[in-house]
């Protein structure tokens, strides 16, 4: 009898667990859709901001590019991590992938982000130079509104927030995933966010699958390259931007610097 009743309380402990990982999930991967809006980018960062010469050119690739582009991205989390990263699509066109390095609209970026200490790393490949970003993570004003939106399959409620460099941005989060991360280094919500938008960037990132799991594998490896250069944001800021100005004016620099920056 008692090891009936043993047996009984072990399998309702269980389900109880069971349970509870479902309703709350405390790791798992997240598949993202990143949209950049093509023309609204073109047109209105760099047309808009181009001196005589670089006007033409632009003016000449506006008709060449889709008005959106979709990049595949995946964020994979625990209670203290979140490792966000590019996915490979052998599906994007080249030329596209092309227009998007030349205006150095996607760095490829790799964000690894411990929610315990707050401390932020990105491994950046720009044109061949590998570096890897060490700072702190992104601290944002965050206003709770009491608009809702269903994401991947959950209800997910919207926050407007101010970043430290003024960049407007809305997020969407789940308290189901009781998680304080999100896309790139956007967090500091009581959810993990599975919606972004960032009207002055004319990019959005929107989950489009969550898969909750016990055993999520995280590769660090790229982080413990000794022979990586090391910097902090605004060191990799000012090194970029200032190669960058060689080509384009300052509000064009600024806003791919803002948008390298998320």
């Amino acid at each position: 009898m008692l090891k009936y009743i043993f047996f009984l309380f072990l399998c309702c402990t269980m389900l109880s667990v069971k349970a509870q990982y479902t309703l709350f999930g405390r790791s798992g991967s997240i598949s993202y859709d990143k949209t950049m809006y093509m023309k609204n980018i073109v047109s209105k960062k760099f047309i808009a901001k181009a001196d005589n010469n670089s006007k033409t050119f632009f003016e000449q690739v506006l008709p060449k590019l889709p008005e959106n582009v979709v990049l595949k991205k995946t964020l994979k989390f625990n209670t203290n991590e979140t490792l966000f990263e590019p996915v490979k699509d052998d599906n994007l066109d080249q030329m596209v992938k092309q227009y998007i390095m030349m205006f150095a609209l996607d760095f490829e970026g790799v964000t690894l982000s411990n929610l315990t200490t707050r401390s932020f790393q990105r491994y950046n490949d720009i044109v061949g130079e590998k570096i890897i970003v060490e700072d702190t993570m992104k601290r944002i004003k965050w206003k709770v509104t009491d608009e809702y939106r269903e994401i991947a399959g959950y209800s997910c409620r919207r926050a407007n927030g101010l970043t430290a460099d003024s960049i407007y941005v809305i997020g969407y989060y789940c308290n189901e995933i009781p998680i304080s991360g999100g896309p790139e280094s956007i967090n500091g919500l009581p959810g993990m966010i599975l919606g972004l938008v960032v009207p002055s960037q004319h990019v959005s990132y929107f989950a489009t699958k969550v898969e909750l799991s016990s055993d999520v594998i995280m590769d660090k490896k790229r982080f413990e390259k000794s022979k990586v250069k090391r910097m902090t944001r605004k060191t990799m800021t000012d090194q970029i931007s200032g190669v960058l100005s060689q080509h384009m004016n300052k509000e064009t620099v600024q806003f791919i610097m803002e948008l390298g920056n998320l």
